[in-house]
């Protein structure tokens, strides 16, 4: 199959970057990132929108705002899905259903089943990094009728029915799939080959997560899960100072016991895992990206000791930390040895 560029080479008119954008990337305007870069009176910057299958688009930008214009779309029924790499916090208006805010790092899924007009506010000089994906209902029709119980029915769920929407918790899996969006470097029918199996790996994580989510609440009920993302959320926030655990219970209204249980439960980890696995993810970033020696990245993400650290890092990753330091790419979050 031959993959659909949904953006022409002779440009946009204002309102079509204005409707592309909101299908596309949940707020953020999308740029073509292949390697077209476009400058409009809207934004400048990076685009990419491909419709990889029937009823399944890959988007991403990289685009700053110059000028100021909301974006008022009346969309028909779509599941849209996008995750914020860089930016800031968008409050959206959909009509007759209140607002919707979206925070960076977080995916979120806005689903349309029927025609709903929303609006998102535009402030000339915000700069956004976004990747997603969007569904038609035509995606699901090769399932037929007998689509599984799974995260792909969830995900039809969405574009059934009236408006949803639903953030999800951070994923670093989710979030390497959007980056790679903008960040590939492939071209040709390499890089068409590229952007399906991304899109499609991106489906895929989400439905993933949804699933799992329903499972956990399941297990533990919407409102201790609830309980258990908001103290991820605190733990995230300040991953070298965080709190002890019976601090972390007493902020989000729960036992320390509780805690620790429903924690496991969610996350398949303790709460001293979660920190120590992040932990020394941070620092993998601190020596391949910016160079740092073991010592000072060991420092810096709460050990006391290098040779601690490295034992921790050899576990986790399977070779000793000094190997990082020559390579100079890509990593992710944290650790603790508490």
């Amino acid at each position: 199959m031959t993959m659909q560029n949904l953006i022409p080479s002779r440009g946009m008119s204002t309102s079509d970057l204005i409707r592309l954008g909101a299908e596309f990337s949940l707020g953020a305007q999308p740029v073509d990132v292949s390697p077209r870069e476009l400058d409009t009176p809207l934004y400048t910057g990076r685009l990419l929108a491909h419709e990889v299958q029937p009823g399944l688009t890959v988007t991403a930008s990289d685009v700053t705002y110059v000028g100021r214009q909301d974006m008022i779309v009346d969309m028909e029924p779509t599941l849209l899905c996008g995750v914020m790499l860089t930016g800031c916090t968008i409050e959206t208006e959909v009509v007759g259903h209140g607002r919707v805010t979206r925070l960076p790092g977080h995916a979120y899924l806005m689903g349309f089943g029927r025609t709903v007009r929303y609006c998102s506010p535009v402030v000339p000089g915000q700069r956004f990094r976004t990747a997603g994906f969007i569904l038609k209902p035509a995606f699901f029709d090769r399932f037929g009728d007998n689509l599984a119980d799974d995260g792909l029915a969830i995900l039809r769920d969405f574009v059934i029915g009236d408006f949803r929407a639903e953030m999800l918790p951070r994923s670093p899996r989710l979030l390497e799939i959007a980056r790679l969006c903008l960040e590939h470097p492939y071209s040709g029918q390499l890089g068409q080959l590229f952007l399906e199996s991304n899109a499609l790996a991106y489906v895929v994580e989400v439905a993933e997560l949804l699933k799992q989510e329903r499972r956990v609440m399941a297990l533990i009920g919407r409102r201790q899960y609830e309980r258990v993302l908001e103290a991820r959320e605190i733990l995230d926030s300040d991953l070298v100072n965080t709190p002890t655990s019976l601090q972390l219970a007493r902020r989000v209204g729960v036992n320390v016991t509780t805690l620790q249980a429903n924690f496991k439960t969610a996350f398949g980890t303790t709460i001293f895992g979660y920190v120590r696995d992040q932990r020394l993810m941070m620092a993998r970033v601190l020596l391949r990206e910016h160079g740092l020696g073991v010592a000072e990245a060991a420092h810096r993400v709460g050990f006391a000791r290098p040779s601690a650290f490295s034992a921790a890092y050899r576990k986790h990753f399977g070779h000793s930390p000094r190997g990082e330091t020559s390579q100079g790419k890509s990593g992710r979050s944290s650790l603790e040895e508490i």
